[in-house]
C-alpha cells in the first residue's frame, strides 16, 4: 500500500514539475524543433466554484488540450491589482501551423431535486497561429464567459502576463518574446 501511494505521489509531482516552461539564463528556452505559445486562458462562469474549462489546439502533432479550474487557478498580477481567474499556458509546440479549435467547459448546477446538474459548454473558437522553432510567441489572452449563451473575447494584458511569467517561473528576460495577439477585435459567439 505504501509503495502504491508513493508511486502516485512521484506520478503527480513528476506531472507538476513537467508544467514549469523551460528557463535559461532568465529567458524562454524552447525544446529542439518546437517553439513556445504564451497564452492567458480566463474564464468567468455562473459557478466559479464548481467550473472547469479546457482549451483545445490542433496542429502537426495532433491535438494539445490545456485544462483549468477556476476555483484554484488564477494569473498573478502586479501591485494592487486583482489576480485574474485563469491561468498562464507555455505551450511548447512543434514548430508548424495551429489552430485553437475550441473550449469545452463545465459548471455544477444546482437543481431543485437533491442532484446536481452539470451544464456543459463547447465555444468555436477557430483562430489559426504559427510558431516557428526556437520562437516563443505571447498570442495573448483568451476569455470565455461560460454561460447558457457562452462566449469568447480576444485582448492582450502583457503587463499581467510578464508579471506572472517572472513570479512563477523565474522569467525576467522577455526580450525573445514576440507578440502575435490572436484577433483581438473578434468575438465568436
Amino acid at each position: 500500500m505504501l509503495k502504491s501511494l508513493v508511486l502516485v505521489l512521484s506520478f503527480v509531482l513528476a506531472g507538476c514539475a513537467s508544467m514549469r516552461p523551460p528557463v535559461e539564463n532568465g529567458r524562454l528556452n524552447p525544446p529542439p524543433g518546437q517553439g513556445l505559445a504564451i497564452i492567458a486562458l480566463t474564464a468567468q462562469s455562473f459557478s466559479d466554484d464548481t467550473a472547469d474549462l479546457a482549451l483545445h489546439i490542433s496542429g502537426p502533432s495532433g491535438r494539445t488540450t490545456a485544462h483549468m479550474r477556476l476555483a484554484t487557478d488564477f494569473i498573478r498580477a502586479p501591485g494592487s491589482t486583482h489576480n485574474s481567474t485563469g491561468r498562464l499556458l507555455v505551450l511548447a509546440l512543434p514548430a508548424g501551423q495551429h489552430m485553437i479549435t475550441n473550449a469545452t467547459g463545465s459548471w455544477r448546477r444546482d437543481s431543485n431535486s437533491s442532484m446536481f446538474m452539470r451544464e456543459f459548454i463547447n465555444v468555436d473558437i477557430q483562430q489559426p497561429f504559427n510558431l516557428a522553432a526556437g520562437e516563443v510567441v505571447y498570442l495573448g489572452q483568451v476569455h470565455v464567459n461560460m454561460n447558457f449563451r457562452s462566449d469568447v473575447r480576444f485582448s492582450q494584458n502583457i503587463e499581467r502576463d510578464f508579471f506572472d511569467l517572472n513570479a512563477r517561473s523565474g522569467v525576467t528576460d522577455v526580450s525573445n518574446i514576440v507578440i502575435r495577439p490572436l484577433n483581438a477585435a473578434a468575438t465568436v459567439q
